[in-house]
C-alpha cells in the first residue's frame, strides 16, 4: 500500500514536470526566446549538474559502460537535436498541439520500430487506439481550422518529428537494454557537451536580451524541472507503479499543462482543444489495456528506459 501510495505521488510529480516546462517553453517562445535558447537551457544545465557525479561513478567503477556508438546515437535522438525540434514546433503552432502531435508520434514510431527491432506483436488494440489518436489529432484541427494560422502544420510536422525520435529513443534504450540511471547520466551529460558549444552561440542573442528573471525562470523550468526533476520523478513511477498505470501518464500531462496554462495565463482550452485532448487520452487508455479491477495487480518490471 505504501509503494502505490508513493508511486502515485511520484507519477503526480511526472505529470506536473512534464506539464509545467511544456507550458514554460511555450510562454518562452511568445516572450522572445529563442527555441535554441530554450533548448539550451533544457540539456546544458541538467548535463553540467551531473556531469560531477558521473566523473565520481567513473573513477569509482559505479558505470558498466555503455559503447561510444551507442551514446552517440541516444544523444541524437533524445539530445539537443530532439529539444531544439521539439521547442520549435512552439513557434509556429499552439501549445495543444505540442501536448498532443508529439505523445501520438511516439506512441506510433515506437510501436512500428517495437515490431521491427523488438519483434513486438501490434495488436488490434494498439491499432484501435493509433485509429481513435488520429482522430483526435483530426478533431483538433479541422474544429478550429480558421484560428490556427498559416504555420500550424510546420509546427505539427516537428512536434511529430520530435516525437519520432524521442519514440527511436525509448525503442532503443529496451533493445540495447541500457540500465535507466546510468543511461540517464551519461546521455544527460553528453547531451550537454553537445548543446554548450553546438547551441551555445545561438543562444546567447535572447537569453542577452532578455530580463534577469525571465532567463532565471527558464534555468529553473527548462534545466531543473524538465532536466533533472522530470527525470527523477520518472524513475521513481515507473518502479513504483503497475505496468498499465505508468503507461497512462502521457494522458495527464495535456490535461495538466492546459489547466495550468488557464491558471496562470488565463488562455482556457477551445472545444477543439478539448475533443482533441478527450479523444486521444481515450486512446491511450485503450492502449494500455486498463480495466479497473486489474489497474493496480501488474507491477512494472525493471526499467531500461530513461
Amino acid at each position: 500500500m505504501m509503494k502505490r501510495h508513493k508511486g502515485v505521488l511520484w507519477g503526480f510529480l511526472t505529470v506536473l514536470c512534464w506539464s509545467a516546462y511544456n507550458v514554460a517553453a511555450k510562454h518562452g517562445i511568445d516572450t522572445g526566446l529563442s527555441p535554441q535558447a530554450l533548448a539550451f537551457l533544457r540539456f546544458a544545465v541538467p548535463g553540467l549538474v551531473v556531469l560531477p557525479v558521473l566523473v565520481v561513478l567513473l573513477m569509482r567503477g559505479g558505470l558498466s559502460g555503455i559503447p561510444l556508438s551507442r551514446l552517440l546515437i541516444l544523444i541524437l535522438l533524445g539530445g539537443p537535436l530532439f529539444g531544439l525540434i521539439a521547442v520549435s514546433g512552439y513557434v509556429y503552432a499552439p501549445l495543444s498541439h505540442g501536448l498532443l502531435f508529439a505523445p501520438v508520434a511516439v506512441f506510433v514510431s515506437a510501436s512500428v520500430l517495437g515490431r521491427v527491432l523488438l519483434h513486438e506483436a501490434v495488436t488490434m488494440r494498439r491499432l484501435k487506439a493509433a485509429a481513435l489518436m488520429f482522430a483526435g489529432l483530426a478533431v483538433l484541427v479541422s474544429f478550429d481550422l480558421d484560428g490556427l494560422g498559416a504555420t500550424w502544420g510546420q509546427g505539427a510536422a516537428l512536434f511529430v518529428l520530435a516525437g519520432m525520435l524521442w519514440g527511436a529513443y525509448t525503442v532503443l534504450l529496451r533493445l540495447w537494454q541500457i540500465p535507466m540511471v546510468e543511461g540517464t547520466l551519461t546521455v544527460a551529460s553528453g547531451s550537454a557537451l553537445v548543446a554548450v558549444p553546438v547551441l551555445g552561440v545561438a543562444a546567447y542573442p535572447t537569453l542577452s536580451a532578455a530580463s534577469p528573471s525571465t532567463v532565471v525562470l527558464q534555468i529553473v523550468m527548462q534545466g531543473g524541472v524538465g532536466g533533472i526533476v522530470s527525470v527523477v520523478a520518472l524513475i521513481g513511477a515507473v518502479r513504483s507503479l503497475p505496468v498499465h498505470v505508468a503507461a497512462l501518464l502521457p494522458v495527464f500531462t495535456p490535461i495538466m499543462a492546459l489547466g495550468i496554462a488557464g491558471f496562470v495565463f488565463g488562455t482556457l482550452p477551445n472545444l477543439a482543444e478539448a475533443l482533441g485532448v478527450l479523444i486521444i487520452a481515450v486512446g491511450f487508455v485503450i492502449s494500455a489495456g486498463v480495466l479497473p479491477r486489474k489497474m493496480w495487480s501488474q507491477r512494472m518490471p525493471a526499467p531500461h528506459r530513461v
